[in-house]
């Protein structure tokens, strides 16, 4: 589950693909809405975050939707290589007034899905999130896209995230399995909280890597747990 690719543009009925779709149903059910800004966010780096936001964005353009994927982690900017595309602006270049949007965005990098890159940058990153620069260019954005996916820090490297977590109407939250201790999971949710942040749910990834099922715990778990019982049924 490491690897970094586009699961769903393969075609093949995987546990990853079917626990997308879940996932893409439940938040339906929950934000029914058009128009969502969704956010995304780990507890610690290496969790598989921007690996699952992509696919996950994927899913739902594939579904109709116009997705807008907005990559936030401008300290470790992970989305453009996804999609094996090459940055020379980003998403700080507009907000600092050097570029129009229309100049960064990727347009169509798959059929229904836009990418919003970032260019790596490390000094004054935050103040960047902080000002009205951005949600204003949310705002701008929401207007030409069902879905606007931002792919953040993590929590407890950055305040990015808890910035960003107020620009969104809900928050979905990977966790890679085994990689986080009880403690940095709490102080993560507690952070959310602090932010009024409205979390949507807990996404377990890497489950494949460790050969472990947790029950419902996360979509991920849930899915392999009864996709091989459902597939052997239709069989």
């Amino acid at each position: 589950m490491g690897h970094r690719r586009i699961f769903l543009k393969e075609g093949k009925e995987t546990h990853m693909a079917e626990a997308l779709r879940l996932l893409r149903t439940n938040i339906h059910f929950m934000e029914p809405k058009k128009k969502r800004v969704i956010l995304c966010t780990s507890t610690v780096p290496g969790e598989g975050k921007s690996f699952v936001t992509a696919n996950y964005a994927m899913s739902v353009a594939i579904s109709g939707e116009k997705v807008l994927l907005i990559d936030c982690d401008i300290r470790r900017p992970r989305a453009h290589s996804i999609f094996n595309l090459k940055v020379e602006t980003g998403i700080a270049d507009i907000l600092l007034g050097k570029k129009r949007t229309e100049e960064v965005i990727f347009k169509e990098v798959e059929k229904n899905l836009d990418l919003l890159p970032s260019k790596h940058l490390n000094n004054n990153v935050t103040e960047l999130f902080l000002g009205g620069r951005m949600k204003n260019l949310i705002e701008n954005l929401k207007k030409d896209y069902d879905l606007i996916l931002l792919d953040t820090p993590p929590l407890l490297a950055t305040s990015d995230a808890a910035i960003l977590s107020k620009y969104s109407d809900g928050v979905i939250f990977v966790c890679g399995y085994g990689m986080i201790t009880k403690k940095e999971l709490i102080q993560a949710k507690k952070m959310l909280s602090k932010a009024e942040a409205n979390l949507y749910g807990i996404v377990i990834n890497k489950i494949e890597e460790s050969g472990y099922a947790a029950g419902n715990y996360g979509y991920y778990s849930y899915t392999h747990k009864y996709y091989d019982e459902y597939m052997s049924e239709e069989n």
